[in-house]
């Protein structure tokens, strides 16, 4: 009975996974290239398809297998005798089907049909700086997430279920305890850094043809060991990275903003993703539903290991420097490697998230975790959202937005429905830190490798210690076996004091 309840979750598992995959293609073309005045019938066929997944997830025939496979809410992996690898497929089904199970199909296709059309409004609202506009989306979006949060169940947040939807297990106390620890350390090494002088980056806001940034970015993604033969990279209002298969794993970037760093390290961030998911999505693992990142904070780590420790370090600009230059030697002219360094890890607090240094990143995170927070408590109204936005940026950076284009309408996210989200990319700067840690420890010699342009280890020691395991594991319990020891936010602090140290002289 066990071996035909396996091939029946198998088979199961193939069929959602495809379904998924359809449904990651519409979504990727609604960014990256889909007519505007297809919205509503794009939102018509995203309902539908995401009604029927959300019909294979809460099957009771689903149910009935898991429950032969010894699936429980006691033993959520299933019976022992079940290899490793399927113990974590049972533990992905089991999760998926106890949680959706309790969601109404009314409620996914509401969800689907208000951030359908929610996500186009607010790509026209941010150009136009116009809240009010989005501001009905938003409402509902906010709405539903509630009602989800009830339908799901929590015994101490409204937060905690969907906090959970994006880093399985953690709690909204937990990462409210992490985040003041954080806070204190981030303010504070922002000080210091501010009193330690100005930095030059004047340089990096000068007329950058788009064809020597797309050219460096490409350059850089090949290094690093992004496969363009299972991938692609596009253009988008906000960057990202989807997959749609197994060997189809794309990520945007953007080159409208006023600084070329912003697009480069775009790039080199949603790379770090896509790496993630080809390695995942490799092997035993490949189009299969753990074929994908263990959480997203696991997920946010290799997007940030590879966009700052790796690509604003020393190391990467000592090969890499000269490369630049050569695309943009008008804009470079004068301005030495050191001075480079300087200006692209300059600390100062910005609008931006995306755009945000390594200091000052974690507030944005905090900001917006305060505010869903009370947002899903109803602590605080959509219509107040903008003041409470500025407040808080005035609050934990000192300064204010002059417009919702660079304030509360920057970031996509909401427009997807996906409150609960935010959280996991500061988790993963902590959880990235930790692993680059490890990486040093068991490759001494990694930062020559780096500086030699030679980026093949990181990306080895990431495959052998992470992504061959998709999400077999859970988060922290992959992170204990890669580098020996839980979370520890520790690392993250030394690797910015020591960083900026070297950097400014603190």
């Amino acid at each position: 009975m066990m071996d035909n309840a396996l091939k029946a979750l198998k088979s199961r598992d193939r069929e959602m996974v495809l379904l998924e995959h359809i449904i990651a293609v519409l979504h990727w073309d609604q960014e990256t290239g889909m007519p505007e005045a297809a919205v509503n019938e794009r939102a018509d066929q995203l309902s539908m398809l995401n009604g029927l997944l959300h019909e294979k997830v809460t099957d009771s025939d689903l149910g009935s297998i898991l429950n032969d496979l010894g699936a429980s809410d006691a033993h959520p992996l299933g019976d022992s005798s079940l290899s490793e690898e399927d113990r974590g497929l049972v533990r992905t089904y089991y999760r998926e089907y106890s949680r959706e199970k309790k969601i109404p199909a009314s409620w996914v296709k509401e969800f689907t049909e208000v951030t359908a059309k929610g996500q186009a409004v607010w790509a026209k609202a941010r150009k136009t700086s116009d809240f009010p506009l989005f501001k009905p989306y938003l409402e509902q979006v906010v709405k539903l997430n509630r009602e989800r949060s009830s339908l799901l169940g929590y015994t101490n947040h409204p937060y905690d279920p969907l906090l959970d939807e994006y880093e399985p297990g953690m709690k909204t106390a937990e990462v409210a305890q992490v985040f003041a620890a954080m806070k204190l350390d981030l303010v504070t090494l922002l000080e210091r850094i501010q009193i330690a002088g100005e930095v030059d980056d004047t340089f990096l806001y000068r007329e950058y043809p788009k064809a020597g940034q797309d050219a460096f970015g490409r350059m850089v993604l090949k290094d690093m060991g992004y496969d363009f033969s299972r991938g692609r990279l596009d253009e988008s209002t906000h960057p990202f990275t989807t997959s749609l298969g197994a060997d189809d794993v794309r990520i945007t970037t953007r080159y409208t903003e006023p600084s070329v760093s912003s697009s480069l390290f775009s790039t080199i961030h949603e790379g770090g993703h896509a790496l993630y998911e080809m390695g995942a999505s490799a092997g035993s693992l490949a189009g299969t539903g753990i074929g994908t990142g263990a959480s997203l904070a696991m997920h946010e780590s290799q997007s940030r290991l590879w966009e700052n420790v790796v690509g604003r370090s020393k190391a990467f600009w000592t090969h890499y420097y000269s490369r630049f230059t050569k695309h943009f030697a008008q804009q470079t002219k004068g301005i030495t490697m050191d001075a480079f360094l300087r200006g692209i890890n300059k600390v100062q607090p910005s609008f931006i998230r995306v755009d945000a240094d390594e200091v000052s990143y974690g507030l944005h995170v905090i900001l917006r975790f305060e505010l869903e927070q009370a947002l899903i408590t109803g602590d605080l109204s959509v219509e107040d959202v903008p003041h409470a936005w500025n407040s808080k940026m005035k609050e934990l950076l000192g300064i204010v937005p002059q417009t919702d284009a660079d304030g509360v309408l920057q970031d996509v996210h909401w427009a997807f429905g996906m409150i609960g989200y935010f959280p996991t990319y500061a988790l993963g700067n902590l959880y990235g830190a930790q692993l680059f840690a490890s990486l040093e420890r068991d490759v001494p010699d990694i930062h020559d490798q780096i500086s030699r342009g030679e980026l093949g280890e990181v990306l080895t020691w990431m495959r052998d210690r992470i992504h061959q395991y998709g999400a077999i594991y859970s988060a922290p319990e992959l992170l204990e076996r890669a580098t020996g020891s839980p979370l520890d936010p520790a690392h993250f602090t030394a690797y910015l004091e020591k960083k900026y140290s070297d950097l400014m002289g603190i």
